[in-house]
């Protein structure tokens, strides 16, 4: 019935109480926020939080930064798909993180073998899931489709490894790994990457070059790390930063 409380930093707190701002219309889609200095008084949160919040938020879509004017509200609203996720990723850093870890010693591994032993039914379907990819990318209301499809591409690629041991060890971890997947995909710089990130993928697989497959694999796994980091919602902090406040 009870789980564990987890300690929750300062920014953390600031963009919660944000969102929710903007989701009840208190900071209608345009509105222009405070300044730095009386948010951060009015958030009892440092400058170093507050910019963290921002940026995380701006990343988010939730807050536009126009240099020079202020941070504003954005006009087309938040995104439920985004909250939602996001809201997930606070509890789940480290386990995402972890994930895109096991991911960088099994998957490069996949991709080299599928480069050399791909067939042309293989290549044909990854090509028709990147396909799906490009089309739901372009569409703020497609994210489930693009989830699916990038799910469907990976599977596809450990399939045409020929390693049945590590394409069932992976597919025994997919419930946790599609959590992660939708998470990752509901930051706007993730979708910004995820095709040329799967194009290069493919041309690796279609050339038969296991080199450049594996390369591109651990590229597109390490920047989806550092997009999460980048993004503010993996606290790399100990639990006891002065920054760091508990709540219930």
């Amino acid at each position: 019935m009870f789980h564990p409380v987890r300690p929750k930093r300062l920014s953390d707190n600031a963009i919660e109480q944000i969102v929710t701002l903007v989701r009840d219309g208190k900071l209608p889609a345009g509105a222009k926020l405070p300044a730095e200095r009386q948010l951060m008084n009015m958030l009892s949160v440092s400058r170093t939080s507050l910019r963290e919040a921002i940026r995380t938020l701006e990343t988010m879509g939730v807050l536009r930064v126009v240099p020079g004017r202020g941070t504003y509200v954005r006009e087309d609203g938040v995104s439920s798909y985004a909250e939602d996720w996001y809201a997930w990723l606070m509890g789940h850093r480290l386990e995402v993180v972890q994930i895109l870890e096991m991911h960088e010693a099994l998957e490069v591994k996949v991709a080299e073998l599928a480069a050399t032993r791909v067939t042309p039914e293989q290549v044909a379907a990854l090509e028709q899931e990147l396909e799906v990819m490009r089309r739901a990318a372009v569409d703020e209301d497609e994210h489930e489709a693009l989830v699916r499809a990038d799910a469907a591409f990976h599977r596809i690629v450990r399939e045409a490894s020929g390693n049945e041991v590590i394409a069932r060890l992976l597919g025994d971890l997919e419930g946790s790994v599609d959590s992660a997947r939708h998470a990752l995909m509901s930051l706007p710089s993730r979708v910004q990457r995820v095709i040329p990130d799967h194009e290069a993928i493919l041309a690796g697989i279609r050339a038969g070059d296991a080199e450049i497959a594996s390369a591109c694999t651990l590229a597109h796994i390490r920047r989806s790390k550092e997009e999460l980091i980048a993004s503010g919602t993996f606290d790399w902090q100990r639990s006891d930063d002065p920054e760091v406040s508990v709540t219930a």
